[in-house]
Protein backbone atom coordinates (compact mmCIF):
# COMPACT_ATOMS: atom_id res chain seq x y z
CA UNK A 1 0.00 0.00 0.00
CA UNK A 2 1.48 3.34 -0.96
CA UNK A 3 1.46 6.52 1.11
CA UNK A 4 -1.49 7.97 -0.81
CA UNK A 5 -3.80 5.16 0.35
CA UNK A 6 -2.28 4.25 3.73
CA UNK A 7 -3.55 6.72 6.37
CA UNK A 8 -0.84 5.65 8.82
CA UNK A 9 2.08 6.35 6.46
CA UNK A 10 2.21 10.02 7.43
CA UNK A 11 2.24 9.38 11.17
CA UNK A 12 5.46 10.74 12.63
CA UNK A 13 7.69 9.64 15.47
CA UNK A 14 9.43 13.02 15.37
CA UNK A 15 8.24 16.16 13.64
CA UNK A 16 11.01 18.70 14.03
CA UNK A 17 9.90 21.02 11.27
CA UNK A 18 11.39 22.94 9.56
CA UNK A 19 14.39 20.60 9.85
CA UNK A 20 13.48 16.92 9.83
CA UNK A 21 10.55 14.52 10.06
CA UNK A 22 10.82 10.85 10.99
CA UNK A 23 7.83 8.69 10.13
CA UNK A 24 6.56 5.54 11.80
CA UNK A 25 7.08 3.59 8.59
CA UNK A 26 10.81 4.36 8.76
CA UNK A 27 10.95 7.18 6.23
CA UNK A 28 13.15 10.17 6.97
CA UNK A 29 12.39 13.53 5.40
CA UNK A 30 15.13 16.12 5.77
CA UNK A 31 13.41 19.43 5.17
CA UNK A 32 16.46 21.61 5.42
CA UNK A 33 19.91 20.92 4.01
CA UNK A 34 22.22 23.46 2.43
CA UNK A 35 23.38 22.86 -1.17
CA UNK A 36 26.12 20.37 -2.02
CA UNK A 37 29.48 21.93 -2.96
CA UNK A 38 31.75 19.89 -5.28
CA UNK A 39 35.53 19.55 -4.84
CA UNK A 40 37.54 22.43 -6.26
CA UNK A 41 41.11 23.63 -6.75
CA UNK A 42 42.23 27.21 -6.16
CA UNK A 43 38.97 28.73 -4.99
CA UNK A 44 38.91 32.26 -6.49
CA UNK A 45 37.58 33.76 -3.26
CA UNK A 46 40.12 32.28 -0.82
CA UNK A 47 42.79 30.43 -2.80
CA UNK A 48 41.88 27.28 -0.84
CA UNK A 49 41.65 23.87 -2.56
CA UNK A 50 39.61 20.93 -1.32
CA UNK A 51 38.90 17.34 -2.26
CA UNK A 52 36.84 14.46 -0.88
CA UNK A 53 38.70 11.42 0.42
CA UNK A 54 37.31 7.98 1.40
CA UNK A 55 38.56 6.74 4.76
CA UNK A 56 36.57 3.52 4.96
CA UNK A 57 33.36 2.08 3.55
CA UNK A 58 31.43 4.18 6.08
CA UNK A 59 33.51 7.31 6.65
CA UNK A 60 34.99 9.98 4.40
CA UNK A 61 36.36 13.49 4.75
CA UNK A 62 36.78 16.74 2.89
CA UNK A 63 40.47 17.71 2.99
CA UNK A 64 41.47 21.36 2.53
CA UNK A 65 44.78 23.08 1.81
CA UNK A 66 45.37 26.84 1.71
CA UNK A 67 47.53 28.61 -0.83
CA UNK A 68 51.03 28.07 0.59
CA UNK A 69 54.73 27.94 -0.20
CA UNK A 70 56.39 24.64 -1.00
CA UNK A 71 57.47 22.49 1.96
CA UNK A 72 55.68 24.70 4.48
CA UNK A 73 54.40 22.67 7.46
CA UNK A 74 50.94 23.64 8.72
CA UNK A 75 48.75 22.82 11.72
CA UNK A 76 46.12 20.13 11.13
CA UNK A 77 42.54 21.17 11.89
CA UNK A 78 40.00 18.33 12.15
CA UNK A 79 36.40 19.56 12.14
CA UNK A 80 33.21 17.76 13.24
CA UNK A 81 30.03 19.47 12.06
CA UNK A 82 26.90 19.84 14.17
CA UNK A 83 23.20 20.00 13.18
CA UNK A 84 21.54 17.62 15.59
CA UNK A 85 23.47 14.43 14.71
CA UNK A 86 20.99 14.09 11.85
CA UNK A 87 21.41 16.93 9.35
CA UNK A 88 23.92 18.59 7.04
CA UNK A 89 27.26 17.31 5.79
CA UNK A 90 30.93 18.16 5.44
CA UNK A 91 30.17 18.45 1.72
CA UNK A 92 27.29 20.94 1.98
CA UNK A 93 27.68 24.70 1.88
CA UNK A 94 26.74 25.64 5.46
CA UNK A 95 29.72 24.01 7.16
CA UNK A 96 31.93 23.83 4.08
CA UNK A 97 31.93 27.62 3.70
CA UNK A 98 32.95 28.08 7.32
CA UNK A 99 35.79 25.55 7.11
CA UNK A 100 36.99 27.00 3.80
CA UNK A 101 37.31 30.48 5.27
CA UNK A 102 38.82 29.15 8.48
CA UNK A 103 41.50 27.26 6.54
CA UNK A 104 42.31 30.43 4.58
CA UNK A 105 42.51 32.55 7.73
CA UNK A 106 44.53 30.18 9.92
CA UNK A 107 46.70 28.53 7.26
CA UNK A 108 45.90 24.97 8.34
CA UNK A 109 45.35 21.64 6.65
CA UNK A 110 41.62 21.13 7.16
CA UNK A 111 39.95 17.74 7.53
CA UNK A 112 36.15 17.96 7.81
CA UNK A 113 34.67 14.59 8.76
CA UNK A 114 31.71 13.13 6.90
CA UNK A 115 30.18 10.84 9.52
CA UNK A 116 27.02 8.75 9.39
CA UNK A 117 23.82 10.51 10.42
CA UNK A 118 20.96 9.49 12.67
CA UNK A 119 18.34 8.12 12.56
CA UNK A 120 19.52 5.79 9.79
CA UNK A 121 22.70 5.24 11.82
CA UNK A 122 22.00 5.73 15.50
CA UNK A 123 24.63 6.75 18.00
CA UNK A 124 27.26 5.70 18.87
CA UNK A 125 27.92 5.40 15.08
CA UNK A 126 28.99 9.06 14.73
CA UNK A 127 31.34 8.75 17.72
CA UNK A 128 32.99 5.70 16.18
CA UNK A 129 33.20 7.31 12.74
CA UNK A 130 34.97 10.39 14.07
CA UNK A 131 37.43 8.32 16.08
CA UNK A 132 38.17 6.29 12.96
CA UNK A 133 38.72 9.49 10.96
CA UNK A 134 41.04 10.92 13.62
CA UNK A 135 43.05 7.69 13.64
CA UNK A 136 43.27 7.90 9.85
CA UNK A 137 44.71 11.41 10.12
CA UNK A 138 47.21 10.24 12.74
CA UNK A 139 48.26 7.32 10.53
CA UNK A 140 50.01 9.77 8.19
CA UNK A 141 52.64 10.74 10.75
CA UNK A 142 56.20 9.91 9.74
CA UNK A 143 55.30 9.13 6.13
CA UNK A 144 56.76 10.73 3.03
CA UNK A 145 55.82 10.54 -0.63
CA UNK A 146 57.47 7.16 -1.01
CA UNK A 147 54.84 5.77 1.35
CA UNK A 148 52.09 6.71 -1.08
CA UNK A 149 53.16 3.91 -3.41
CA UNK A 150 52.29 1.26 -0.83
CA UNK A 151 49.57 3.09 1.11
CA UNK A 152 46.85 4.08 -1.32
CA UNK A 153 44.56 5.18 1.52
CA UNK A 154 46.90 8.02 2.52
CA UNK A 155 46.58 11.65 1.47
CA UNK A 156 49.61 13.54 0.06
CA UNK A 157 48.46 16.94 1.37
CA UNK A 158 48.49 15.64 4.94
CA UNK A 159 51.81 13.82 4.43
CA UNK A 160 53.62 16.72 2.80
CA UNK A 161 52.22 19.68 4.69
CA UNK A 162 50.73 18.46 7.99
CA UNK A 163 52.47 19.31 11.26
CA UNK A 164 51.47 16.59 13.71
CA UNK A 165 52.79 18.56 16.66
CA UNK A 166 49.98 21.02 16.00
CA UNK A 167 46.89 18.83 15.70
CA UNK A 168 43.60 20.54 16.56
CA UNK A 169 40.09 19.15 16.85
CA UNK A 170 36.95 21.30 16.74
CA UNK A 171 33.20 20.97 16.51
CA UNK A 172 29.97 22.87 17.03
CA UNK A 173 26.89 21.91 19.06
CA UNK A 174 26.48 18.08 18.65
CA UNK A 175 29.79 18.17 16.77
CA UNK A 176 31.34 19.67 19.90
CA UNK A 177 29.75 16.85 21.89
CA UNK A 178 31.48 14.38 19.58
CA UNK A 179 34.76 16.26 20.10
CA UNK A 180 34.29 16.05 23.89
CA UNK A 181 33.80 12.29 23.71
CA UNK A 182 36.78 11.98 21.37
CA UNK A 183 38.97 13.88 23.86
CA UNK A 184 37.88 11.48 26.60
CA UNK A 185 38.77 8.53 24.39
CA UNK A 186 42.08 10.07 23.32
CA UNK A 187 43.03 10.31 26.98
CA UNK A 188 42.61 6.55 27.33
CA UNK A 189 43.58 5.16 23.93
CA UNK A 190 46.63 6.09 21.89
CA UNK A 191 46.40 7.63 18.46
CA UNK A 192 48.50 6.01 15.77
CA UNK A 193 52.16 6.91 15.76
CA UNK A 194 51.90 8.39 19.23
CA UNK A 195 50.24 11.54 17.83
CA UNK A 196 48.81 13.89 20.46
CA UNK A 197 45.97 16.41 20.18
CA UNK A 198 47.42 19.82 20.97
CA UNK A 199 44.15 21.71 21.25
CA UNK A 200 40.40 21.55 20.79
CA UNK A 201 37.49 23.94 20.30
CA UNK A 202 34.00 23.29 21.64
CA UNK A 203 31.69 25.82 19.99
CA UNK A 204 28.34 25.88 21.83
CA UNK A 205 28.82 22.31 23.13
CA UNK A 206 25.74 20.11 23.33
CA UNK A 207 25.36 18.62 26.81
CA UNK A 208 22.31 17.72 28.87
CA UNK A 209 23.08 18.32 32.54
CA UNK A 210 20.46 18.77 35.29
CA UNK A 211 20.76 22.23 36.89
CA UNK A 212 18.78 24.32 39.34
CA UNK A 213 17.44 26.39 36.43
CA UNK A 214 14.43 24.83 34.71
CA UNK A 215 14.35 25.13 30.95
CA UNK A 216 11.15 26.39 29.34
CA UNK A 217 9.01 23.56 27.99
CA UNK A 218 9.52 24.50 24.33
CA UNK A 219 13.26 24.98 24.67
CA UNK A 220 13.69 21.75 26.64
CA UNK A 221 11.77 19.78 24.02
CA UNK A 222 13.68 21.25 21.09
CA UNK A 223 17.02 20.94 22.89
CA UNK A 224 16.74 17.37 24.18
CA UNK A 225 14.86 15.80 21.27
CA UNK A 226 17.95 15.46 19.09
CA UNK A 227 19.66 13.26 21.67
CA UNK A 228 16.53 11.12 21.98
CA UNK A 229 16.27 10.91 18.20
CA UNK A 230 19.93 10.04 17.69
CA UNK A 231 20.31 7.59 20.59
CA UNK A 232 16.84 6.36 21.63
CA UNK A 233 18.24 3.34 23.47
CA UNK A 234 21.10 5.15 25.20
CA UNK A 235 21.92 3.44 28.49
CA UNK A 236 20.75 5.87 31.15
CA UNK A 237 18.84 7.98 28.63
CA UNK A 238 19.67 11.66 29.14
CA UNK A 239 21.95 10.73 32.02
CA UNK A 240 24.25 8.81 29.70
CA UNK A 241 27.84 10.05 30.20
CA UNK A 242 28.20 10.79 26.50
CA UNK A 243 25.61 13.58 26.83
CA UNK A 244 26.00 14.31 30.55
CA UNK A 245 29.74 14.68 31.24
CA UNK A 246 29.19 14.90 35.00
CA UNK A 247 26.90 11.86 35.31
CA UNK A 248 27.77 9.53 38.17
CA UNK A 249 29.40 7.00 35.84
CA UNK A 250 30.99 9.58 33.50
CA UNK A 251 34.73 9.35 32.76
CA UNK A 252 36.96 11.74 34.69
CA UNK A 253 37.34 15.04 32.82
CA UNK A 254 40.92 15.16 34.12
CA UNK A 255 41.63 12.55 31.46
CA UNK A 256 40.99 14.89 28.51
CA UNK A 257 43.47 14.01 25.78
CA UNK A 258 44.54 17.52 24.78
CA UNK A 259 46.72 20.32 26.15
CA UNK A 260 44.57 23.34 25.29
CA UNK A 261 40.80 23.86 25.12
CA UNK A 262 38.59 26.74 24.01
CA UNK A 263 34.91 26.62 25.01
CA UNK A 264 32.79 29.18 23.15
CA UNK A 265 29.28 30.10 24.32
CA UNK A 266 26.53 32.17 22.70
CA UNK A 267 23.35 33.91 23.88
CA UNK A 268 20.93 33.13 21.04
CA UNK A 269 19.90 30.22 18.83
CA UNK A 270 17.98 31.27 15.71
CA UNK A 271 16.99 34.50 17.49
CA UNK A 272 15.66 32.50 20.48
CA UNK A 273 17.40 33.23 23.80
CA UNK A 274 19.74 30.38 24.71
CA UNK A 275 18.84 28.67 27.99
CA UNK A 276 21.89 26.43 28.31
CA UNK A 277 24.20 28.90 30.09
CA UNK A 278 23.83 27.06 33.39
CA UNK A 279 24.43 23.70 31.71
CA UNK A 280 27.69 24.86 30.22
CA UNK A 281 28.66 26.66 33.44
CA UNK A 282 28.31 23.37 35.34
CA UNK A 283 30.44 21.60 32.71
CA UNK A 284 33.14 24.31 32.81
CA UNK A 285 33.23 24.28 36.61
CA UNK A 286 33.51 20.49 36.63
CA UNK A 287 36.41 20.65 34.17
CA UNK A 288 38.17 23.33 36.22
CA UNK A 289 37.82 21.24 39.40
CA UNK A 290 38.72 17.94 37.74
CA UNK A 291 42.47 18.35 37.94
CA UNK A 292 42.90 18.43 34.17
CA UNK A 293 46.37 19.83 33.52
CA UNK A 294 45.56 21.65 30.29
CA UNK A 295 44.96 25.31 29.48
CA UNK A 296 41.27 26.29 29.43
CA UNK A 297 39.92 29.37 27.67
CA UNK A 298 36.26 30.42 27.70
CA UNK A 299 34.78 32.91 25.22
CA UNK A 300 31.22 34.01 25.98
CA UNK A 301 29.60 36.02 23.17
CA UNK A 302 26.36 37.98 23.22
CA UNK A 303 25.58 36.61 19.78
CA UNK A 304 23.53 34.10 17.82
CA UNK A 305 25.02 30.66 17.17
CA UNK A 306 24.48 31.08 13.42
CA UNK A 307 26.46 34.32 13.18
CA UNK A 308 29.74 32.40 13.18
CA UNK A 309 28.72 30.56 10.02
CA UNK A 310 27.11 33.38 8.06
CA UNK A 311 29.87 35.91 8.87
CA UNK A 312 27.42 38.65 7.95
CA UNK A 313 27.68 40.60 11.22
CA UNK A 314 30.59 42.20 13.02
CA UNK A 315 29.91 39.94 16.00
CA UNK A 316 30.10 36.88 13.74
CA UNK A 317 33.42 38.09 12.41
CA UNK A 318 34.65 38.69 15.98
CA UNK A 319 33.76 35.11 16.94
CA UNK A 320 35.51 33.83 13.84
CA UNK A 321 38.65 35.81 14.72
CA UNK A 322 38.53 34.54 18.30
CA UNK A 323 38.49 30.91 17.17
CA UNK A 324 41.22 31.61 14.64
CA UNK A 325 43.44 33.27 17.26
CA UNK A 326 43.23 30.10 19.36
CA UNK A 327 44.61 28.05 16.47
CA UNK A 328 47.27 30.66 15.73
CA UNK A 329 48.10 30.64 19.46
CA UNK A 330 48.08 34.45 19.52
Amino acid sequence: MNSSTDPTSDETIWDLSPYIKIFKDGRVERLHNSPYVPPSLNDPETGVSWKDVPISSQVSARVYIPKISDHEKLPIFVYVHGAGFCLESAFRSFFHTFVKHFVAETKVIGVSIEYRLAPEHLLPAAYEDCWEALQWVASHVGLDNSGLKTAIDKDPWIINYGDFDRLYLAGDSPGANIVHNTLIRAGKEKLKGGVKILGAILYYPYFIIPTSTKLSDDFEYNYTCYWKLAYPNAPGGMNNPMINPIAENAPDLAGYGCSRLLVTLVSMISTTPDETKDINAVYIEALEKSGWKGELEVADFDADYFELFTLETEMGKNMFRRLASFIKHE
